[in-house]
């Protein structure tokens, strides 16, 4: 009690202000090579071939890696926190701005500029970048919330209670991609020795990414060491083990040099996870007093191709539980397009959904002529009607 009310410096703030804190970029090591990514330009279709022979003759070049020459990576245990592609193991384009070579040198600007020679060969197939086009092709998340519970929920009847209702609200709500950006980008410095790998890493997830890149490498997880004193921003997309960080430690391994690679800006929008973009489908309706009857949310969120990975936008979780209603029905699909594997963002599920459920719950107030706090408070929860549990904390109505 001694210490409530009263202000306390951060333990790392004098440390941040005066730039004496050393995020994963600022260290050096010797023998310190540098990698760069190159990616695809066409969303969709396969690489046919790569010239090489100028990039290669470039003064400074190390190696340059492809799929033709990439080692092979094991397959991570169930639950790693990492995404498994694009890591070079294949010739597949899913989308634009994939990863589908680094190159090494012994000095940024060299590994800049043959990246900039190497010639990339395509087949190129049309991609699909419409929701809309494929929503027919929606399909059940395999691992809703990482399979902690199914992805479709339902309680009373809502369809029978919804036709028979006297106000209803029938809309389509859809929100767009957002992009994390921190501050910090993506960066990986790697390192081998006859210890096994050390990174040093912008991460949200140290276990995580020590337990992913052991899984991927085949070694055991104490040969993994990762570093990351402070991290400059993340808001979700560090939490992931991305194929840039496993890229930086194949490289090393193949050159047998420290490697590091960090993002450029523009990376940073197709090689970490975005917040997806998602089309949701409500049906509610109340009875004259202004009592909730029926509730229906269906959410659709943006996926890459199954063969990336999953991720599910939990759209409709605050629908569950939220609101005081005998007849609820949630679902989640999941609509896959030629795009990269989004992620978690800040207040992943609710900042999405949560723009749907409340305004549909506005404009069912506006159908009812009432005031839409009062709508509110008369349909306020005092248990978690979805689990039948008490609130921790809900302060909503004084």
């Amino acid at each position: 009690m001694a210490i409530i009310g009263k202000p306390i410096d951060r333990v790392d703030g004098r440390m941040k202000v005066t730039g004496a804190a050393k995020y994963a970029a600022e260290f050096s090591l010797p023998g310190l090579v540098h990698a760069v990514l190159v990616q695809s330009t066409v969303g969709n279709g396969a690489i046919t071939g790569f010239g090489l022979q100028e990039a290669q003759g470039m003064p400074g070049v190390l190696a340059i890696i492809t799929p033709e020459n990439a080692l092979k990576m094991a397959k991570p245990e169930a639950g790693a926190q990492v995404v498994t592609a694009p890591l070079l193991q294949d010739m597949r384009i899913l989308y634009n701005g994939q990863h589908i070579a680094v190159v090494v040198a012994d000095t940024l600007e060299r590994a800049q500029a043959a990246g900039a020679r190497v010639q990339v060969q395509y087949r190129r197939d049309e991609p699909v970048t419409s929701m809309e086009a494929v929503l027919s092709q929606a399909y059940t998340p395999k691992r809703f919330r990482n399979g902690e519970r199914p992805a479709d929920s339902q309680r009373g009847d809502p369809a029978v209670a919804f036709d028979g209702a006297p106000a209803q609200v029938n809309e389509t709500y859809i929100t767009p991609i957002e992009h994390h950006n921190p501050m910090e980008p993506h960066v990986t410095i790697a390192r081998w020795d006859d210890n096994g790998l050390t990174v040093w890493t912008a991460t949200q997830g140290i276990s995580g990414a020590q337990q992913a890149l052991a899984a991927l490498f085949g070694i055991d997880r104490t040969k993994v060491r990762v570093i990351c004193p402070f991290v400059g921003g993340g808001f979700g997309c560090k939490g992931n083990t991305w194929p840039p960080a496993v890229l930086t430690a194949m490289a090393a391994k193949i050159v047998n040099r420290p490697v590091k690679l960090v993002l450029t800006r523009a990376q940073m929008f197709t090689s970490n996870g975005y917040r997806p973009r998602t089309i949701q489908r409500l049906k509610f309706a109340a009875d004259q007093q202004g009592k909730l009857v029926s509730m229906r949310h269906d959410g659709f969120t943006q996926m890459s191709q199954p063969s990336l990975g999953e991720f599910s936008e939990p759209v409709g979780l605050a629908t569950e539980m939220l609101y005081s209603c005998p007849n609820v029905a949630v679902t989640h699909r999941l609509v896959p397009t030629n795009a990269s594997l989004p992620t978690y963002m800040r207040a992943p599920g609710e900042a999405s959904g949560n723009f749907a459920l409340e305004s549909a719950i506005d404009e069912l107030a506006v159908t009812l002529r009432m005031d839409p706090l009062e709508f509110r408070l008369r349909n306020y929860a005092e248990e978690d009607p979805h689990e039948k549990k008490p609130f921790a904390s809900k302060a909503l109505r004084a």
